[in-house]
């Protein structure tokens, strides 16, 4: 089967991390870990080809704290495309903003620069706060740490309306958490408005929990003694599918499956899941597709017989429905094999 990838080469990004001492290394070093994964299939994808590159931005007057253990990449006179504030390890509202008011007059005319000419920010955690200081939260909507959150609003002179609800929230070309492990998310998300956008989608459903492909790859849930684990009709149901995931359906099975009646299921599915169970039976099959599509050289034929569909045409229309791109298309955005002879050596002619 000939190697399919997409014609789109990405324009370069470049990254601009802020580090200094008392700098949380985990959203940083998160940041890293997701461009050198998207370096990565861009070689496989186009070649040599790497379109993210990324630089620390040193704290002004600190020469002691190394970055994380990391390799940097590219050039730190370049203009950023976006910056990362990865949020200071601090235990008061007073020490953060001290922190902040500290690093002001050196970042503010960056950061005010750089949203003019149209550049994207991710403030992680209490990163937050050195936007504050600048005034850039005024009239925005954040997610804030819980914690510190009161004094990042203080900061703003309570111009910036804390969005408890959310881990993350974009407003503009500002992103923020009100976490470090949301860091990952929030980042990609912003990535996802760039020229990189296909490659961040395609790192993401790798690096982040992906629940319904977490249970195509699940058979069964057993105690620590092998057993299986007591559960409910909708329980049985549900993990009933997962396991026949790949058969004909049949609603009568999969009732008598979780012992209750075909009506009494559909009912009592679809109110919990707020899907029938031949609809919650598709997502499994589209996700295990996906997957089969991104890592295999399967032919589309063969995915869809492999993932429960004697019927090729059947499988194209329910895998376009559920992603809005045909099994082809879909395979050529988010590629993520290298090419076969890569690894088998030249082929015959």
């Amino acid at each position: 089967m000939a190697r399919l990838i997409s014609s789109f080469v990405p324009n370069q990004i470049t990254v601009g991390i802020l580090w200094g001492p008392g700098c949380f290394a985990t959203g940083a070093a998160a940041v890293v870990d997701a461009l050198r994964a998207m370096n990565t299939l861009a070689r496989v994808r186009h070649g040599g080809v790497q379109p993210l590159q990324w630089h620390w931005l040193p704290l002004p007057g600190e020469t002691v704290a190394a970055p994380p253990p990391a390799p940097a990449s590219g050039d730190a006179a370049l203009l950023a495309d976006v910056l990362v504030i990865p949020g200071w390890l601090v235990t008061t509202g007073p020490q953060l903003r001290q922190f902040s008011r500290t690093y002001l007059d050196h970042f503010a005319p960056l950061l005010h620069a750089h949203v003019t000419r149209g550049g994207r920010i991710a403030a992680f955690f209490n990163g937050s706060a050195l936007l504050a200081e600048a005034g850039l939260l005024s009239g925005r909507e954040a997610s804030l740490p819980w914690a510190l959150a009161p004094s990042i609003v203080l900061q703003s002179g309570h111009a910036v309306r804390w969005r408890r609800d959310r881990s993350w929230h974009a407003d503009g070309p500002i992103w923020t958490t009100s976490a470090l492990p949301e860091s990952l998310a929030a980042f990609l998300d912003l990535l996802g408005h760039t020229s990189v956008a296909e490659l961040a989608k395609a790192v993401g459903t790798v690096l982040r929990h992906d629940m319904q492909r977490q249970l195509t790859a699940t058979e069964e849930l057993e105690t620590p003694n092998n057993e299986p684990m007591a559960a409910g009709a909708l329980e049985r149901a549900r993990r009933w599918l997962q396991v026949h995931r790949n058969e004909p359906y049949s609603l009568a099975a999969t009732a008598r499956a979780a012992a209750t009646s075909p009506r009494t299921l559909l009912r009592w599915f679809s109110q919990v899941h707020g899907q029938t169970p031949l609809q919650y039976l598709h997502g499994l099959r589209v996700a295990q597709a996906q997957v089969l599509l991104q890592t295999t050289y399967l032919t589309v034929e063969a995915v869809a017989r492999q993932c429960g569909y004697g019927d090729v045409g059947s499988f194209r229309k329910v895998f376009t429905r559920a992603t809005s791109e045909t099994p082809t298309a879909y395979r050529q955005r988010f590629l993520l094999r290298t090419s076969r002879k890569q690894w088998t050596g030249p082929q015959p002619e």
